[in-house]
């Protein structure tokens, strides 16, 4: 059989080897995703799929950034893909190579930085107009140089105010601070060095419970499902499977999608801060708003004003 053909392109090494082993036994399936595995949520829904299964058997995380996650699908290093950018969703689907199964769950992106506000961005209408503001004053920005549903997203935002300062060199130098790094370590170097930075929602929240979002707080992020912010999660399958993996992949998806699957999603994350990380999918964005917050009392929580009267 020749091998497939992608326009898809490969960004850094595609990781093959699972992160994490959840369960005992034979491999049920692996699955792949950097964020939701990252924070947790993963695991999460391994570990309750598997307590209500009579099967013996384990499921294997392993983690890339959403492009090269595509692309472990299609050489068959994963049996399931969670992936974030609907562009690349439909490229692989029209390559043939990948079977789009629909939306999972709902992540955001929120544009973070320093409760002290340099830049002077709190209450901007828009991404375009408080990423002018950051250029303008030369406000710390800390970027993923990494290829990831992030870094594109941040770059986009960048080139609707005719601006690429990850291509600038020295013009840039002491403002706009790249670095190829993991969700995680982008949030805390940020925090740590009084910087603005794009990122996921469910990231910033762990973090924060990890006291590591101390001094960030969140300045614009989505009010509806439609939000350029929206950072929603859909999985992709291989059509070509063969042997039991695909009914065990399908058995899964079932069971996210099912409402003992979503409650998981619903509630993960609200007994560290407060919060749910993510929104199910029929809420369709999270509700509970992280503007203009701060982590304190293991919670997040947006009435600092009044709260810190009160102390």
């Amino acid at each position: 059989m020749p091998a497939i053909r992608t326009v898809i392109q490969q960004h850094g090494p595609i990781a093959s080897e699972p992160s994490a082993i959840y369960g005992e036994g034979p491999v049920l399936f692996r699955i792949e995703n950097g964020g939701a595995g990252g924070t947790g949520l993963i695991a999460a829904l391994a570990a309750d799929y598997l307590s209500q299964t009579s099967k013996r058997g384990s499921i294997q995380w392993i983690c890339n950034h959403s492009r090269n996650t595509q692309l472990a699908l299609l050489h068959g290093y994963i049996d399931m893909a969670l992936t974030y950018e609907r562009d690349q969703e439909e490229l692989s689907v029209s390559e043939g190579w990948a079977k789009n199964e629909g939306c999972v769950f709902h992540d955001h992106f929120c544009l973070a930085g320093p409760r002290n506000d340099p830049a002077g961005i709190r209450g901007v209408a828009s991404m375009v107009e408080a990423f002018d503001r950051i250029a303008a004053k030369k406000a710390p920005f800390y970027s993923r140089s990494d290829a990831s549903a992030t870094m594109w997203k941040e770059r986009g935002i960048w080139q609707r105010c005719h601006r690429e300062p990850w291509a600038e060199g020295e013009e840039s130098n002491g403002w706009y601070n790249q670095s190829p790094c993991i969700p995680s370590e982008a949030v805390a170097k940020a925090n740590s060095e009084g910087a603005y930075l794009l990122c996921d929602r469910s990231t910033l929240l762990t973090q924060a419970g990890k006291g590591l979002a101390s001094n960030l707080t969140v300045f614009l992020e989505p009010a509806d499902a439609h939000h350029e912010l929206m950072n929603s999660c859909y999985a992709l399958t291989s059509p070509g499977a063969m042997g039991q993996t695909p009914e065990e992949v399908r058995l899964f998806l079932e069971y996210i999608k099912s409402p003992r699957g979503q409650a998981v999603i619903k509630d993960f994350g609200r007994g560290n801060v407060g919060l749910s990380l993510f929104a199910t999918i029929e809420e369709e964005y999270a509700r509970a708003p992280m503007l203009d917050g701060v982590f304190r009392g293991n919670r997040w929580i947006t009435d600092v004003g009044q709260t810190e009267a009160k102390l």
